[in-house]
């Protein structure tokens, strides 16, 4: 049984998966009151709730309802997504995901990264969870299809018996997960696209990773999309000044326990130079030797820039890119040279040593 401690990290992590409005699934056994806390958060942030219950629904529940106007072949949406559609900040719940069969599985498909239901947009303000019981444990459950597994971040979801003798006195434990400001999740965010981008880097065979199993597949694993998830949901908890164990929940939630250890391991290893720093003073900071935290430096330092761009902080920019290229490392100076000579500001030129370690590399890509 999940402890105290792991029910509030847990809780706050499903909470960020609502706010940043990133597909959230919550798996547990029975009776684990996954649509009670569901219906408290849409109360307590006053806004619209939809409960859908996927085992008794057909494809065109979520699909669309085919009809002839005017000629034309239209999809008729279901009335939760015109009532979803007409509301702004809306939350969408559908429970029993894994007990719906491969084809209302297939209808959620674009319901739950696009948002759409029929021709109808439920705006990507809504925010999308659903809930699972284990196969083992739900009445004629299946393995979720992957393409639907991988639109989700996966949440073990088990009651306390302390919170559950709390919620019998009246009082059912509720989290505040402050919402950070836009500024504050956008820095973050380029920061933790950085991250993901070096680790990548380092272990591209990490990038896909299809489970063999079909129970397997039907929970978190690494592609582009969820790794895309981590970056995101990573920022806002950082953003948050949430726990490292929120974070750890997140992250597995989105890629699955495996790479989700490796890039925990990564990201505690990493001891690298503020790129704000880097910038400040370009000629003296230590570059690393490892090619995954070079490409981290540079990264870092083309996004920043890109946030503030000046003059000075360009030509900066340039003398990091030129210390990368004659590092050993050309491959990764070009792929951010040419983002940075296309941000060039007017009137300006790089100074001689830039010229000459970066342009000939261009010049041999094709790029200028």
């Amino acid at each position: 049984m999940a402890s105290t401690d792991e029910y509030e990290a847990t809780y706050r992590a499903l909470e960020i998966c609502i706010a940043s409005r990133i597909p959230v699934i919550l798996w547990g056994p029975p009776g684990q009151g996954k649509t009670s806390v569901i219906r408290a958060i849409a109360k307590h942030q006053d806004r619209h709730l939809e409960i859908l219950l996927a085992s008794i629904r057909e494809p065109q529940d979520f699909a669309g309802l085919p009809s002839i106007h005017d000629g034309r072949a239209h999809l008729v949406p279901p009335d939760w997504a015109v009532r979803l559609s007409e509301v702004s900040d809306g939350i969408l719940f559908t429970d029993e995901v894994n007990t719906a069969p491969p084809s209302v599985q297939a209808a959620l498909l674009r319901v739950s990264l696009d948002k759409v239901a029929g021709d109808c947009d439920l705006g990507q303000d809504t925010s999308v969870v659903a809930a699972a019981n284990p196969p083992e444990q739900a009445a004629d459950g299946w393995d979720l299809a992957p393409p639907l597994a991988n639109r989700f971040c996966h949440l073990p979801w088990e009651l306390p018996s302390e919170v559950v003798r709390d919620g019998f006195s009246g009082r059912w434990r509720h989290y505040d997960v402050a919402v950070p400001s836009k500024e504050a999740i956008e820095d973050a965010l380029m920061r933790e696209k950085v991250r993901v981008a070096g680790f990548l880097t380092a272990r591209p065979d990490l990038a896909t990773v299809l489970p063999k199993t079909a129970s397997e597949q039907g929970r978190a694993f690494p592609t582009p999309r969820s790794w895309d998830m981590v970056a995101t949901l990573t920022a806002w908890a950082a953003a948050g000044r949430q726990t490292e164990g929120v974070m750890r929940i997140l992250i597995r939630g989105c890629v699955g326990p495996g790479a989700s250890a490796e890039y925990l391991t990564y990201r505690e290893s990493m001891d690298l130079p503020d790129p704000e720093k880097v910038l400040d003073d370009p000629r003296s900071f230590t570059l690393p030797t490892r090619t995954d935290q070079i490409y981290v430096v540079g990264a870092g330092v083309l996004a920043i820039f890109r946030n503030a761009p000046t003059a000075r902080r360009w030509h900066a920019a340039g003398l990091v890119f030129e210390r990368i290229a004659d590092s050993g490392h050309p491959d990764i100076a070009v792929s951010f040279a040419r983002d940075w000579i296309a941000d060039r500001p007017s009137g300006e030129m790089p100074d001689s040593a830039v010229l000459k370690a970066l342009v000939p590399l261009l010049k041999e890509a094709r790029l200028i």
